[in-house]
């Protein structure tokens, strides 16, 4: 019965890594910011990380159990496996730090990577070395190496965390821009993300029973902040248009792939930049009709995006 729990929840989380990456793609396909790239790549290895380290220790405790390795062996070799990933983790946490900086276009200094990777490379072992010397006893085997992993691993991503916030509310403030409160509540979103992954992390060492459903939510911790941008994001962002749109190429378009009239007038306020609700505003249609026809518009072209179609119509 556990076995099932543990591959339904699993099936669960891969599912959710996956819809949350397609939702941040759809994202660049739509708007193509630098902040929505750099937050499809924190996503990307985010849970790049949270199937490595946390699945891939499960699955590595079943192997090892399954052609009885001892306990404290097994011990060893999975608490070591989140290690391996920490080039994931550091990845997300520079995506971080960009996103902040694009997410209020603000300028970012060009040394300012090379300091925060110079930053971990020294916190980490003074950490590591701060431990051996508060307590050297058998300080690598089984939970002693697994809370010091989530111990220095929760401190350095809440520095990167504070971060982020510190550059999004200061760029906010010097930064005229419509709808600043759908950037602020994304932005404690992702504070109450991190703080949820902490709350649950520790009682990952516990009974079995409860492993399975604090791993899920887990996963579903940064699909909070990326479902809430997902129906706020045409609020604040502009989607992508065509800067010069070719008219022949339009015509010829409308003609090859036998595109209506009432699909027409979509397209041409798609190309203008127009939102979804800007559009149905703009036809006096609904929403849900105006994704309908956009829907038809990229099957009949054969395409699955808003920047296809501008590419499409651009000189």
């Amino acid at each position: 019965m556990l076995s099932l729990i543990f591959i339904v929840v699993f099936i669960f989380c891969f599912a959710i890594a996956i819809a949350s990456i397609l939702i941040g793609h759809s994202f660049v396909l739509t708007y193509n910011t630098d902040f929505h790239r750099n937050y499809l790549y924190y996503l990307i290895t985010f849970y790049s990380f949270a199937i490595y380290a946390i699945w891939g220790q499960i699955i590595m405790r079943v192997l090892l159990s399954s052609i009885d390795t001892g306990s404290e062996q097994i011990g060893i070799i999975a608490n070591f496996l989140p290690i391996l990933g920490v080039p994931f983790l550091l990845i997300s946490w520079i995506m971080l730090i960009k996103m902040g900086y694009s997410l209020v276009e603000a300028p970012m200094k060009n040394n300012l990577m090379r300091i925060h990777f110079i930053i971990f490379l020294v916190l980490v072992p003074l950490l590591w070395a701060l431990y051996t010397l508060w307590d050297k006893s058998n300080w690598f085997y089984g939970q002693e190496l697994a809370y010091l992993q989530v111990g220095i691993i929760s401190f350095i991503e809440l520095v990167y965390l504070l971060f982020f916030i510190t550059t999004v509310l200061r760029g906010l403030r010097i930064q005229n821009r419509s709808n600043p409160q759908i950037v602020k509540r994304f932005t404690w979103l992702i504070l109450l993300a991190f703080l949820i992954r902490t709350v649950v992390i520790p009682f990952h060492f516990g009974s079995p029973w409860i492993i399975a459903p604090l791993i899920l939510v887990y996963f579903l911790s940064n699909f909070i902040p990326l479902f809430y941008l997902k129906l706020n994001s045409d609020l604040t962002f502009t989607p992508i248009y065509a800067e010069n749109p070719v008219e022949e190429k339009k015509a010829l378009i409308y003609k090859k792939y036998e595109i209506s009239k009432r699909e027409r007038e979509i397209v041409e306020q798609i190309c203008k930049g127009k939102t979804n609700q800007q559009i149905a505003d703009e036809l006096f249609i609904s929403l849900q009709t105006v994704k309908d026809h956009t829907h038809r518009i990229y099957t009949k072209i054969g395409i699955n995006s808003r920047m296809k179609l501008v590419q499409l119509v651009n000189g």
